[in-house]
């Protein structure tokens, strides 16, 4: 072995990247193991990959808000009273919200058809707005696409 004044690397190991991957390793572990307590299991994931947790109550909140229904009598009777009014057309009312009536279609195709008849569908449902006692002061209707 040549001495560190003929030019010699101080790393026995040098040029061994098997060797030094296998003295990584171990000296991993053995900080893994002096970190945890006996009676757990060791978590080989780092530190820094760890993702901060949820707290279920969170959780809970998020899906109650998602599965929350409001009631409106407007909306009802506009469903209740869709398939007299247009037996025909392939949309159907999806949701209501602040005056705007969504109305569902499962194709893009169905959707360019039915666009020109929004002005039609509105004025066919102004009866019901009138007879309702929550129907808005100005009532928009929208087509989506929604598969069923």
């Amino acid at each position: 072995m040549k001495s560190m004044m003929q030019g010699g690397s101080p790393d026995p190991l040098r040029g061994h990247p098997e060797l030094k991957r296998r003295l990584r390793d171990r000296a991993a572990r053995k900080r893994l193991d002096d970190r945890a307590s006996p009676d757990l299991p060791i978590d080989g994931d780092p530190m820094e990959l760890r993702v901060p947790t949820v707290q279920v109550g969170s959780v809970f909140d998020e899906v109650l808000n998602d599965l929350l229904v409001e009631k409106s009598v407007f909306f009802d009777s506009v469903c209740a009273q869709w398939k007299t009014l247009f037996p025909d057309l392939p949309a159907y009312p999806g949701r209501y919200s602040d005056g705007h009536l969504f109305l569902y279609v499962r194709t893009s195709g169905q959707l360019f058809a039915i666009r020109p008849k929004l002005s039609k569908i509105k004025t066919a449902l102004l009866p019901i707005c009138a007879a309702s006692p929550d129907a808005p002061k100005r009532l928009s209707v929208h087509l989506e696409i929604h598969s069923r």
